[in-house]
């Protein structure tokens, strides 16, 4: 296996090219090798493709928005769909601000979809408005079912699928929209960025359960990367066991 075999790269951000604000060791120089056949594929759900970019431009990994796919901004563009939707959403002002400039509804009154991704201000009085509302027939849609991604510090930070627990904790079972990876729909989207056919697919990620499960079920090549060890190493570890 070789980057050149492939035609689309999809790789996931936190614990693959990133942690925190700390670049991993090879991201820049697999981004390079791979170049616009890379799309980065993940879970966020507090940055949209511009304000990523901007923030991995900084940090000298260049990436531009349109060779970024996020389960947050992907959860917005999902509900445009429902033209008389008003939206509860649970989420960062960058977030807020990308649904309004969508023309999407956001409002807390009489909701008909509650929209659940990465709030670092969500708690006990958010969840139960969440409660009330979809106790009132709004239907809930959560941006991934992560529960953690690695931090810098080696600590896991919370993620939008620990907030969805709670949630559940409360209703088990309760029936709600998942847009982010394992499902399918954010790998079609990534996959449509390409101009030209895409035959030949790796993806890449740190999460069996999201990451590796998804690109199982599209039937995709995959290679899992141990949290903080980066893009690079893990790649590297793999082809030269491959070639042993």
């Amino acid at each position: 296996m070789r980057l050149d075999d492939y035609d689309a790269i999809l790789c996931d951000l936190d614990g693959c090219l990133i942690s925190g604000a700390t670049v991993l060791p090879g991201a820049k120089d697999v981004l390079v090798a791979a170049g616009e056949r890379l799309v980065i594929l993940s879970n966020n759900s507090t940055d949209t493709p511009e304000t990523l970019s901007k923030r991995l431009q900084a940090m000298e990994l260049h990436v531009p928005p349109e060779r970024i796919v996020l389960a947050g901004t992907a959860a917005l563009d999902h509900l445009v769909g429902f033209p008389d939707a008003r939206i509860c959403l649970y989420g960062s002002q960058v977030l807020r601000e990308y649904a309004k400039e969508l023309g999407l509804s956001l409002t807390r009154e009489a909701s008909t979809h509650v929209v659940l991704t990465r709030d670092e201000n969500y708690g006990y009085a958010q969840l139960r408005e969440t409660l009330a509302l979809i106790a009132m027939g709004a239907q809930l849609v959560v941006a991934n079912p992560d529960i953690s991604h690695p931090g810098p510090d080696g600590t896991l930070v919370p993620e939008t699928g620990s907030l969805l627990s709670a949630i559940l904790s409360v209703y088990p079972g309760f029936p709600h929209v998942i847009i982010g990876k394992p499902e399918p729909n954010l790998y079609h989207d990534a996959l449509r960025r390409f101009k030209k056919d895409v035959r030949t697919v790796l993806a890449i990620g740190d999460n069996p359960s999201t990451d590796a499960k998804g690109a199982a079920r599209l039937g995709y090549d995959f290679v899992l990367i141990s949290p903080h060890i980066g893009v690079g190493i893990g790649l590297q570890r793999l082809l030269s066991h491959r070639a042993n």
